[in-house]
């Protein structure tokens, strides 16, 4: 007798399917915080890779000019014998004059070519206006999502994600002499009046030497977050009051750890910090090592009208797991954890030429130049 074998194959059940889809989800699940780790440590490299170009490009101005590159300075004023602009006086950031020696001489001229302030929301393609919407890719770290201004998406100009330290003091920017800012006026401008901070970085241009605490254990370069929206990190609290009485825990209390606990105190009458790269405000460029990374930002004027150009304690933060990367005054980059040590923050802080030592801790003396201190982000 033959034996029959059917050649009709037998089809997966239904149950075996959801199996083998719940198999697939589970090993997606396992396998994606391991990509996502992956690509924010591609990311981190990437952001640590361009605070190492800032620094180098920082380094080879000082071999040019033999000075460091100032904070604020204006159109023309690359170094200390420099002639102002009409324009754009005392009012451009460091970054703009590290232009040349970040392979961006094009763009450097540009700025030179059309004289305008760094201000200005751009305006059309044909207007001298447009070049302030110019953006280059090594200022902006790559895990910052923050692309649209939160004060006014509408405006458009360069991002930043790397700030000039200024030390442990209330940086400032602002040069007022008989009621008129330097900005409106050539003959105060052309005077090139300097604001030195306790950090390497204010509206002068220092020299190494000025570095007396040591370029390893002194930061120039350290990231800020560039906020998403008006109550996330990296939006600037403004707190009425004199500066030379103000707390830092005053403006440690404003942030919950995910949001501002004040959303009225926002300052929402300005550009926020990030989004106005080739302005020298330190509002827009300077880094305060007073409050610990990945802390809030606030501006501390006399009067709640005063704008961005105020005193304040402007934090380094990122979107980094932890810390942020600073690069020292020697170009190493290290990356500092939030928990570093940062004193007594019930301290005023010291004004910009107190020479004693920091009272924040390591971080406060990582950040000041001329305080006697040696401490790094090892200690």
């Amino acid at each position: 007798m033959k034996r029959f074998i059917s050649s009709k194959r037998r089809a997966f059940t239904l149950v075996e399917l959801l199996v083998v889809i719940a198999i697939i989800g589970i090993l997606v699940g396992l396998l994606l915080p391991a990509v996502q780790a992956a690509r924010e440590a591609a990311r981190r490299m990437q952001c640590g890779n361009n605070i190492k170009q800032i620094s180098l490009a920082c380094h080879n101005y000082e071999s040019a000019y033999k000075r460091l590159p100032a904070m604020q300075s204006g159109s023309g004023g690359v170094h200390p014998g420099s002639i102002q602009g009409a324009a754009q006086r005392y009012a451009m950031s460091g970054h703009f004059a590290l232009l040349p020696f970040c392979e961006q001489t094009p763009a450097y001229d540009r700025f030179q070519t059309a004289n305008w302030n760094p201000w200005e929301d751009g305006g059309s393609a044909a207007s001298p206006r447009y070049i302030t919407r110019t953006r280059v890719p090594y200022l902006e770290c790559p895990s910052s999502n923050g692309v649209a201004e939160p004060t006014n998406p509408n405006r458009e100009r360069g991002l930043s994600n790397y700030g000039f330290c200024s030390g442990d003091n209330y940086a400032g920017s602002q040069i007022l002499q008989g009621g008129t800012q330097e900005r409106n006026s050539p003959a105060i401008s052309a005077q090139k009046l300097a604001i030195k901070n306790r950090g390497i970085y204010g509206r002068s241009w220092p020299s190494m030497a000025e570095i007396t605490d040591g370029t390893s254990n002194t930061i120039a370069i350290a990231e800020f977050d560039r906020p998403n929206s008006l109550n996330s990190l990296g939006m600037v609290v403004l707190q009425a009051g004199d500066p030379a009485g103000y707390s830092p825990l005053s403006c440690r209390a404003q942030w919950n750890g995910k949001a501002y606990l004040t959303p009225s105190l926002i300052f929402t009458g300005d550009t926020a910090r990030g989004y106005r790269a080739w302005a020298g405000n330190s509002f827009f460029q300077g880094v305060t090592t007073i409050l610990p990374p990945n802390s809030p930002s606030c501006m501390v004027a006399l009067a709640v009208n005063n704008p961005h150009w105020c005193s304040g304690i402007y934090s380094a933060g990122s979107k980094h797991t932890g810390g942020v990367q600073v690069s020292m005054a020697d170009g190493s980059v290290r990356f500092i954890a939030q928990s570093i040590d940062s004193g007594n923050l019930a301290t005023v802080a010291p004004s910009a030429t107190d020479g004693r030592l920091s009272p924040y801790g390591v971080w406060g003396a990582m950040g000041s130049a001329r305080a006697g201190e040696t401490v790094s982000s090892n200690d």
